[in-house]
């Protein structure tokens, strides 16, 4: 007996190393899961958190292309989902930090993205092509190739279904340069290029079209909508009827109303803002709510206690 007690023992032993070794070689296999210690609230899918826990993609490859400085680089992206999740057909949000197209990081909104994952959405944020030599022309190529690669990062989830995402409830946007960057992928087509400098045309033509070479050719880059934290358009009255709906939130001290040809904007810069776009959406019958901050600066957004609520009401009322 005391033989056979021996022999169970070690074999016991055995079996729990095999199981080990199996659970360590399955960490490899994809993303972990992320528990967070948010109490679970019970409320409507993509309004209210209802996922304790969420799934990280942390430093994905979406594409690569090659930067002002002439350098191939990789585009990546951190992608956040709920996990355990049966729904098969959800809607993306993809955000992009600001900076001015010379700095930031896809981690500046990595909180807003986990919060939209605990609410049922697939929800990324993306790292893309910067100024190498900030000054002159170079801004208005970086615009060019931000938007070539937040297109790119659209293609992959339409390619690739492995996310199980919606490709008809699809928003794109950010914060300052992510939210001129998600402004032109929605309002600046293929009809306005002949309106932009010169540079931002030859660029435009030499490297790929407003759709560009960053990956995921032959997919779908089409968007429901934008979501537009202070920034602006080259020209508001390149809105035309059809066009993606938009939320935005601007200070009303910001550049929101500044047109392109006025005295105080002598280089045409990015910043006919919210103030000037969203009456032209009225007029086309674009659904759109902006949320104008009276004696607002830049960054209001981050002191607005309830900008975010209605930001993603906003965009549960429009799925």
């Amino acid at each position: 007996m005391r033989q056979e007690l021996v022999s169970y023992y070690f074999k016991g032993l055995v079996l729990l190393a095999l199981l080990a070794l199996v659970q360590a070689c399955s960490k490899d296999e994809g993303p972990t899961p992320t528990t967070t210690t948010t109490t679970p609230l019970s409320g409507t899918r993509y309004l209210d958190s209802i996922f304790t826990s969420i799934m990280e993609s942390k430093e994905v490859k979406y594409g690569a292309n090659v930067n002002q400085a002439g350098v191939a680089i990789d585009l990546l992206m951190n992608i956040y989902e709920p996990a355990n999740d049966t729904e098969t057909n959800r809607p993306l949000i993809i955000l992009a930090h600001g900076g001015g197209f010379a700095e930031g990081s896809k981690e500046d909104f990595d909180q807003l993205a986990k919060s939209y994952a605990h609410s049922g959405y697939v929800a990324a944020t993306i790292g893309y092509r910067l100024m190498t030599d900030p000054g002159g022309q170079s801004l208005k190529l970086a615009v060019v190739d931000a938007v070539q690669d937040m297109k790119a990062a659209v293609r992959y989830f339409t390619i690739d279904g492995k996310h199980s995402i919606n490709p008809n409830n699809i928003f794109v946007g950010g914060f300052s340069a992510g939210a001129v960057m998600g402004l032109h992928y929605a309002y600046f087509d293929d009809e306005e290029i002949a309106m932009v400098p010169m540079e931002m045309q030859n660029h435009i033509a030499s490297t790929g079209g407003l759709s560009g070479n960053s990956g995921n050719p032959g997919a779908s880059e089409a968007i429901k909508g934008v979501i537009n934290i202070s920034g602006g358009l080259f020209r508001a009255n390149w809105v035309d009827a059809g066009d993606p709906i938009l939320y935005s939130i601007h200070g009303s001290l910001d550049n929101c109303t500044i047109d392109p040809d006025s005295p105080g904007n002598p280089d045409g810069d990015f910043i006919e803002g919210s103030c000037l776009i969203h009456p032209l959406l009225d007029s086309l019958g674009i659904i759109n709510q902006f949320r104008k901050i009276e004696g607002g600066d830049h960054g209001v957004y981050f002191t607005c206690s309830d900008c975010n609520a209605e930001m993603r009401k906003f965009i549960f009322d429009n799925l």
